[in-house]
């Protein structure tokens, strides 16, 4: 009998999801119904964009976003294959190891960029990943053995809530698709824990590449650590199961032998691992060069670092959450904002970071039914594990407000390598919509027993939170909240931002009394169930309705669309360079002094930057232009700097720096009232490749100071890290370069010299550029400072120089290798479940 209870409990846990929930709590659910509400509400949130041909606004995206995504997009379409060089910002960089194309290898905006224009493309893949999330949280909870009606709760408030929807106005894209994969990598975990098999470990594996394709490895760091977390709760959980007792049988309720959940348990932990480091095996190709680039070339290294003040405590807990932005979750208008498109966010923020543009809220309605899971929800040790999760992911996002983050900052390896600790709040969503789908399921399950006890606690907890906002939002309105936070919690509040506050105060007494409002609606709502004045049905529509608004109600400030047409079309200025420029074959640079020297949007038109904004960029490159950090790249106030760097033209922001410096005006840009806005200056640049027969080595300590001294000779004279293989008589040159083929991974020059020379090519030096010379394999030498030179003997020969990266083709094997065992396992896991399923 045992046996045969046994065989109809697994049968019955297996069994297909209909439209009546298995578990039997709450109201018949259509399974139309979740997708079809979650296509309305992304179709809601993001009509403009979707209904239009304009672009998502996102700060980033405006950016390097943009024109690295479109110059990626271009080349797959113009070369037919991946380019492996961007040479348009900072002498160039690696296109891969150097992530300048972000989510480049990701597959859905790989997908997109190949469909559609890329500034349709960069809005879609947001919207396609908010629309995904839902379905997402939806499909964790079912795992979690939670009804339809929690996980419809669940995936309503994950797809709406700001703290995923709001990052479309920053334009940060990496954490929008982390975000929505994170109950996505749980469900996989929590069926691999459940039901085990194949197709369970695959996807684990699977989604673990994603996440690293994403290449957003801080939230990456975050998602993986709780996940590694969750799934050690789970091993312990299988480890401690009682033995079933009392029918004689061998085995317990599970169908394992006494004895057998520590050793069950340990194996589904080890398979676990596995599946996650074949996961970022499966990723390899985007991971591994890019961990080498970042130790061995990049501005990250630790001398960089430290140069721009990228390292120790100060610099790891900036951008944390404080409390004014803690509050934010009970209040959202309390702390201001910058993005825009409401009053209580167009420049209000008063809080203690620079600004504030995204928003971590995770909603009340939420908070007050993940309250109510503590009142007999099932499964108290997720319960309690969300909950621990949860609270140390707020925590830490508080950094120095709290002894949390500096706990982690001290003991867990990798975390003095990020800032801006508020990126964890994901993971305190995620923590707090899972328990509250629970609570609603316990309220569910209560109505429908009609328990009293258990109403009075439910009851307890809902009047209890509505009754506090209530008091919450007549101090807020009376002005009392704030006087006080500004008298004990910020009492070094500066005037600017006191200022701001007082412009705040209407909007934050208005949305403490739409907080207060919504709960008093929820407590409402599931009072007149519990006294059959209202059907479960109407329950779920209604706290379902209030989730979406009150996470809508935020998101619509951080949604906004862009006219692409107009903003990426070219000024005068850059015209003016273009028509200049027509029809000749020699690359040249712009030295763009607009932003700090961080302009990238000529690039948008072609035109290579001698300076610009690019987050993993060559370390040698920015000691050569003097640049650290986000300032100013100090040494290309030396002509002889620019000269070897190609520059030909200056952009120079009058109306920013003041008069433009002499020089032959080629064009300007002048505001309504005739002042100059931007002037373009013609420079001193040398061409782009040149010949060269004389060499001084210096070191790498020596060599910049060397170039910005009066004993260097831009026009003579070549500065090698290593002497040249070469011998060079050191006299002038006599001969021609003409560049016949120029394309991110490859370029071919005819020379022609007179005398053995150093063909010296003002691109950036990598390992991963090689040469020939009529065929025949050439080094790279490494020039002044960062540059690249091939020695050329005399007469008339073709130089190629081609980018082959051994550490990215091993990457790419190890990749296509795991994959196709992933996705192999996969479809074998999948086809047996079926299998399976169809003999019972």
């Amino acid at each position: 009998m045992a046996k045969k209870r046994r065989k109809e409990t697994k049968a019955k846990a297996e069994a297909p999801s209909s439209s009546v929930p298995t578990d039997g709590k709450g109201p018949s659910i259509p399974l139309w119904a979740p997708a079809a509400l979650f296509v309305a509400l992304t179709v809601v949130l993001f009509r403009e964009f979707i209904f239009g041909d304009q672009m998502l606004f996102g700060n980033d995206t405006l950016g390097a976003g943009y024109a690295a995504r479109d110059f990626y997009a271009n080349s797959l379409k113009a070369l037919g294959t991946f380019p492996r060089w961007a040479p348009y910002i900072l002498g160039g960089t690696p296109f891969l190891e150097a992530l300048s194309g972000g989510d480049s290898l990701y597959p859905p905006s790989l997908l997109l960029l190949l469909l559609m224009e890329t500034h349709r493309a960069l809005g879609w893949k947001l919207v396609i990943h908010v629309l995904a999330a839902g379905f997402f949280m939806f499909g964790w909870i079912r795992m979690l053995g939670g009804s339809r009606p929690a996980a419809l709760l669940a995936g309503t408030a994950y797809l709406v809530a700001p703290f995923l929807v709001s990052l479309v106005y920053p334009g940060h894209d990496g954490k929008i698709f982390v975000t929505a994969l994170a109950p996505l990598l749980f469900w996989m975990v929590e069926r691999h824990y459940t039901r085990g098999g194949l197709a369970s470990w695959a996807g684990i594996g699977l989604v673990v590449a994603l996440v690293l394709y994403t290449t957003h490895f801080q939230m990456a760091y975050f998602l993986f650590g709780a996940v590694g977390m969750y799934a050690i709760f789970r091993t312990v959980q299988i480890a401690r199961e009682p033995a079933a007792v009392g029918d004689g049988d061998a085995e317990n309720d599970t169908g394992r032998p006494r004895g057998s959940h520590r050793t069950h348990g340990l194996a589904l932990f080890g398979t676990f691992l596995v599946a996650s480091v074949v996961g970022a095996a499966a990723a390899g190709v985007q991971l591994i060069p890019a961990v080498d680039y970042v130790v061995e070339y990049s501005r990250r290294v630790q001398t960089t670092q430290e140069a721009a003040g990228d390292t120790g405590r100060d610099w790891s807990s900036s951008w944390s959450l404080h409390p004014e932005e803690a509050m934010g979750q009970l209040i959202p208008e309390f702390a201001g904002n910058v993005a825009g498109g409401s009053e209580w966010s167009t420049g209000t923020y008063w809080g203690r970071n620079a600004v504030r543009d995204n928003h971590p809220y995770a909603g009340l309605v939420v908070l007050l039914l993940a309250a109510t899971s503590f009142m007999g929800a099932a499964r108290r040790g997720v319960r309690y594990f969300f909950t621990g999760l949860g609270a140390v992911a707020f925590l830490f996002a508080l950094g120095v407000h709290t002894p949390v983050w500096g706990l982690f900052y001290s003991l867990v390896p990798g975390i003095h390598l990020f800032r801006a600790p508020d990126q964890v709040m994901f993971l305190f969503g995620f923590a707090a919509i899972t328990l509250a789908a629970l609570g609603f399921d316990r309220i569910l399950e209560v109505a429908k027993r009609s328990d009293e006890d258990a109403w009075q606690g439910i009851m307890r907890v809902l009047w209890g939170g509505a009754g506090f906002m209530v008091v919450l939002a007549l101090m807020a309105s009376s002005g009392a909240l704030t006087s006080m936070w500004t008298a004990m919690v910020y009492s070094d509040i500066d005037a600017g931002r006191l200022q701001r506050l007082q412009v705040l105060l209407p909007h934050i007494g208005r949305g403490a009394w739409i907080g207060a409002f919504m709960l008093l609606t929820t407590a409402g709502i599931v009072w007149a169930v519990r006294r059959a004045f209202l059907t479960p049905a109407a329950l779920v529509i209604g706290v379902v309705g209030l989730a979406a608004v009150d996470g809508m109600r935020v998101d619509a400030s951080f949604i906004q669309i862009w006219d692409h047409s107009q903003w990426s079309e070219p000024d005068s200025n850059i015209r003016a360079i273009q028509q200049l420029q027509a029809g000749d074959p020699e690359p040249y640079r712009l030295y763009s002094l607009v932003q700090g020297d961080q302009d990238v949007a000529p690039a948008m038109h072609g035109i290579d930057l001698v300076a610009g904004h690019h987050p993993n960029d060559m370390a040698r490159y920015r000691e050569l232009i003097g640049m650290v950090g986000s300032g100013r790249a100090r040494n290309l106030a030396d002509p002889d700097i620019r000269r070897i760097l190609n520059v030909r033209y200056l952009l120079w922001p009058d109306l920013e720096m003041g008069p433009a410096p002499e020089g032959q005006a080629v064009a300007r840009t002048r505001l309504a009232d005739g002042r100059a806005y931007q002037t373009v200056i013609a420079d001193v640049g040398l061409p782009r490749a040149r010949l060269l027969a004389a060499a001084v080595v210096k070191s790498d300590e020596e060599a910049v100071p060397y170039l910005l001294s009066d004993a260097f000779d831009p026009f003579a004279e070549v500065v090698l890290s290593e002497p040249s293989p070469m011998e060079l008589d050191g006299g002038p040159v006599v001969g021609e370069v003409t560049w016949e083929e120029r394309t991110p991974n490859r370029m071919r020059l005819s020379v022609v010299t007179d005398r053995s020379a150093l063909l010296v090519v003002a691109d950036n030096w990598f390992p991963a550029w090689h040469a020939t010379v009529d065929g025949a394999e050439a080094p790279v030498l490494r020039a002044y400072h960062s540059l690249r030179a091939v020695p050329v003997p005399a007469g008339e020969h073709t130089v190629e120089m081609f980018y082959a990266s051994s550490v990215l083709a091993r990457g790419l094997l190890l990749s296509l290798v795991t994959l196709v065992l992933l996705a192999g396992a996969a479809a074998y896991g999948i086809h047996r479940e079926r299998m399976v399923g169809k003999g019972a």
